[in-house]
């Protein structure tokens, strides 16, 4: 087991520098002498997303859901997926599994909300970011996102509210960026199919015959770095009203 765990640190390295081919190719290889480790579908999932093979990063995040179907993280990755693919229905399903198995988890709320948004379910994105920040009220990516939605709802007095929210929780990132109350809302820009939303490709840890593949998941993808990577992708794509 030791021998074709070198597999999965030398694709990991590849990808880490860039080769996203070569490390599918190892990738393989190592899936080729044990189709049972979750960890190696999620991370060859992610070097064909970076090559904007979707489907086949659909396929290995399906796998990698078929050998930890209990993660919601693997639901939410493959769902963004779905998204850069332009497969709505699939997305949000997937989004709508992640927040079922993480119901107290306010990013699952504010990661689907953003979707809803760009799918033109305004009602429902504000009823996400809402949930969000009954869970979290001091998240100011919800309470800026929040007033975009409201906004574009035409409650511009709410709007003004969650953006200073925002400003006051988040100065550096919100600051002076108030919308005007009286304008009418700017539709925030779709984001482009860039192969940005997954987190970085991190290098594999030695794994052991026993090993828990769901710890070791969990680690690869913490809730921390998810949330991070997802809001970094969103951080141009969204906008922000200025002066």
């Amino acid at each position: 087991m030791e021998d074709i765990n070198i597999l999965l640190t030398t694709a990991s390295n590849y990808c880490q520098n860039g080769d996203y081919k070569q490390g599918i190719h190892l990738y393989s290889q190592y899936i080729t002498k044990n189709n049972q480790n979750p960890i190696a579908f999620y991370q060859r999932g992610k070097a064909y997303f970076k090559i904007k093979d979707y489907q086949a990063a659909q396929s290995d995040l399906s796998k990698a859901i078929k050998l930890k179907p209990d993660s919601a993280e693997l639901f939410a990755e493959r769902g963004l997926i779905y998204y850069m693919a332009k497969q709505q229905d699939a997305a949000i399903s997937d989004f709508n599994t992640a927040v079922e198995m993480e119901p107290e988890n306010p990013f699952r709320y504010a990661s689907r909300a953003f979707i809803k948004d760009h799918m033109n379910d305004l009602a429902g994105a504000k009823d996400d970011y809402q949930k969000a920040l009954e869970l979290d009220p001091e998240d100011a990516i919800s309470h800026n996102n929040l007033g975009l939605v409201l906004g574009k709802m035409g409650n511009h007095k709410r709007a003004e509210e969650h953006y200073k929210d925002a400003e006051k929780l988040d100065p550096k990132n919100f600051g002076m960026k108030t919308n005007n109350a009286k304008e009418t809302p700017e539709v925030a820009p779709q984001p482009k199919p860039e192969p940005t939303p997954l987190p970085n490709i991190k290098k594999e840890e030695k794994v052991s015959g026993t090993a828990n593949f769901g710890n070791t998941l969990k680690a690869l993808i913490s809730s921390s770095e998810e949330r991070k990577e997802f809001w970094s992708f969103v951080k141009n794509k969204v906008f922000k009203a200025t002066k």
